[in-house]
């Protein structure tokens, strides 16, 4: 039987804000600086599933079997672990222009000029800076896509980016500027701590902001073919040795499953699936959840949640460029 999010549950709705004109469907991919890229490749190719699509001068490139994306996570070799940068994908090179004159004339800082993209797959797009704490943010179209595998039943690789969270000590201003300026839709709160922001996908959140200590990444969550999938990517992940942070679990808001797990230069990544959807965001009255264990976790069976790799450490990307 199909589960049914409790809609019931949050005490009280949030204000939903205004609705804006949201162009960007989905993370496409996310760059992260690795101290230890030889590490890096070897956990997200051969624990994680990606598929392993290029190498070239200390950056590595890594598919999803099951999606499109030319990649969805970019490793380049660094002397210190950050954020290189996120980047959206749009539905065509007029949407990439409409985003670039909208920030240009918001005042934002556009660090490179839309054009064609370097690295698999090509594309057009343009990448600036939030003007909240620096992170470099891309938006793209046009890319070649890679031909996507069709994922058997059973079978623990991911299919895609599901969605991502920034941590930031200005959480409420960095929400505004995805708001306001992005055009991303208010679907969720929790409570005071995080907001869960949607594109223009019918999913409830492609991405999140939560309050935090430092301005770094929280987590980058990818999905699965389904729940089966989902346990058993995350079983293999601890057949192998690696330790939970938290999960096997499901949410409230959003009511999708996650099994958080930490790579081996500190990164969370998570497994994740049954993503709930947002049909009519016009309608939509975004919920307030609550830090409490049958909101946190509707199954109830989650190992408990180890803080650390998730508050991580201050990044060192910020108002930094990549230089690629």
């Amino acid at each position: 039987m199909t589960h049914q999010p409790n809609k019931t549950r949050p005490s009280r709705l949030a204000p939903r804000g205004d609705i804006l004109d949201c162009r960007i469907t989905h993370v496409r991919y996310v760059g992260l600086a690795v101290v230890d890229l030889d590490r890096g490749i070897g956990f997200y190719r051969d624990d994680w599933g990606l598929s392993h699509e290029g190498h070239e001068s200390g950056v590595a490139y890594l598919a999803a079997l099951g999606s499109i994306d030319p990649y969805c996570l970019r490793l380049r070799e660094a002397e210190a672990n950050r954020l290189d940068l996120v980047s959206f994908a749009v539905g065509t090179g007029t949407d990439v222009d409409w985003y670039a004159d909208r920030l240009a004339e918001a005042g934002i800082s556009i660090v490179v000029e839309p054009g064609p993209l370097q690295g698999p797959g090509g594309g057009y797009g343009f990448r600036f800076l939030d003007p909240v704490e620096g992170r470099t943010l891309e938006i793209a179209s046009d890319f070649s896509p890679r031909e996507a595998q069709e994922i058997a039943d059973r079978e623990h690789v991911p299919v895609g980016i599901s969605h991502m969270v920034f941590n930031s000590p200005r959480a409420a201003d960095l929400v505004d500027f995805f708001h306001r300026q992005l055009g991303f839709y208010k679907s969720d709160y929790l409570e005071d701590v995080m907001v869960f922001l949607k594109g223009a996908s019918p999913a409830h959140h492609q991405f999140a902001v939560a309050q935090g200590q430092y301005a770094n990444v929280n987590h980058v969550a990818y999905e699965t073919k389904g729940i089966d999938e989902y346990l058993r990517a995350a079983g293999r992940l601890m057949r192998r040795g690696h330790d939970i942070v938290w999960g096997p679990g499901r949410h409230g808001p959003g009511d999708n499953t996650f099994a958080y797990f930490q790579d081996p230069n500190g990164f969370v990544a998570e497994y994740t699936t049954a993503l709930e959807p947002i049909d009519d965001v016009e309608s939509w009255e975004p919920r307030i959840w609550h830090r409490v264990p049958d909101e946190s976790d509707q199954w109830g069976v989650s190992y408990p949640r180890r803080p650390e790799p998730f508050i991580g450490q201050p990044d060192s990307g910020l108002w930094c460029p990549p230089p690629f």
